[in-house]
């Protein structure tokens, strides 16, 4: 796995910076159109690599809710999809109800079951669990994520 110098992750961060991310009843909101504003600034900004300037937008935008730890045993696709999990789960999800991903492809799968919201100094938030199969090797991983003003979630 290619390390990034804390160069490469401040110029992810203010490529994604300006981001408008909303997780509205039609899908998951990041734009293809947003991702690639932030793909082109990032390679063209540390001078990576077309796969490597992919690897660090993606991981930026979808890694903050499923984290770190479950993100780094899941590919592009896996986190896409386990990303839109978690959203629905926050956004609809009923309390102590699964949400489920599944990609065919890679065999991985998971399901996100989010707690009851809840109010913490004005903000909507609400618990989750991640439970995530790689290879036949269950993970989870817990959190909190609060809604913005803007509507969008970020762990807590």
């Amino acid at each position: 796995m290619v390390k990034f110098n804390a160069f490469c992750v401040a110029a992810v961060a203010l490529a994604l910076g300006g981001c408008d991310v909303t997780t509205s009843e039609g899908g998951l909101g990041l734009g293809t159109d947003t991702i690639a504003r932030a793909y082109s600034s990032t390679k063209s900004a540390v001078g990576l690599s077309e796969e490597n300037a992919a690897v660090a937008v993606t991981n930026a935008a979808f890694g903050g809710l499923i984290g770190a730890k479950l993100g780094a045993q899941l590919n592009d696709e896996d986190r896409r999809l386990a990303y839109e999990a978690q959203i629905a789960a926050l956004d609809r999800g009923a309390p102590g109800a699964p949400v489920p991903w599944r990609n065919a492809t890679s065999g991985r799968y998971g399901n996100i079951v989010a707690g009851p919201a809840y109010n913490q100094k004005g903000r909507e938030c609400r618990g989750f669990s991640h439970t995530v199969t790689v290879n036949g090797d269950l993970k989870t991983a817990r959190g909190t994520a609060c809604r913005s003003p803007e509507g969008t979630w970020a762990a807590a």
